[in-house]
């Protein structure tokens, strides 16, 4: 039964979304774990859920994102699932989040290779991400943000003051708060 409600709230992007009525917003998933891969629609691998797993997640939250609204930081956290969903990158969500992290400044996410301590400063904003991350990973709360279907499979973002040479190879899914995000089918 656990496996179910987790495979439900963690679906990556190649998973089933269930729309809400007019205006394509997901608000749900539904995907059962073991299934097809991910190319038909279906969830290849679900992340590690482990309280070091979520620590990850939520360090990835508050450093990528705290600034943003919840739509924002949901869509932060989708990209870390999907990418640990995905067979070209690592299978766990703190090996997506530090992937390269001993490489300075060449990292996937900035803050695990800047070289300063990964700790959050902002209380208030550490529990937001702690309680995003949670969200994510179905504890506590199991439901959705208000995100449209394009949004929920984005597999890349970067901010809004950068344009990185690869997002011209990427399909822009979309843009919320200072985050511009994007897919790729490579899964």
């Amino acid at each position: 039964m656990l496996a179910a409600t987790l495979s439900a709230c963690l679906a990556p992007a190649g998973a089933q979304a269930r729309l809400a009525d007019g205006g394509g917003m997901a608000f749900a998933y539904s995907a059962t774990a073991n299934s097809a891969p991910a190319s038909n629609g279906q969830v290849a691998r679900l992340p590690d859920l482990g309280a070091a797993q979520t620590r990850c997640l939520s360090l990835a939250l508050y450093h990528e994102a705290r600034g943003e609204p919840a739509q924002g930081q949901f869509a932060v956290g989708r990209v870390i699932l999907n990418r640990a969903a995905s067979r070209y990158y690592p299978g766990t969500i703190c090996g997506v989040v530090y992937q390269n992290a001993e490489r300075l400044n060449r990292c996937q996410f900035s803050f695990a290779c800047d070289g300063k301590p990964d700790q959050a400063g902002n209380m208030d904003a550490w529990q937001a991400a702690v309680a995003m991350a949670e969200r994510l990973m179905c504890r506590d709360i199991c439901g959705g943000v208000a995100i449209s279907a394009d949004l929920i499979r984005s597999t890349h973002y970067h901010a809004t003051y950068v344009r990185p040479s690869w997002s011209k190879k990427l399909q822009r899914t979309g843009q919320i708060g200072g985050h511009v995000f994007y897919f790729t089918n490579r899964r």
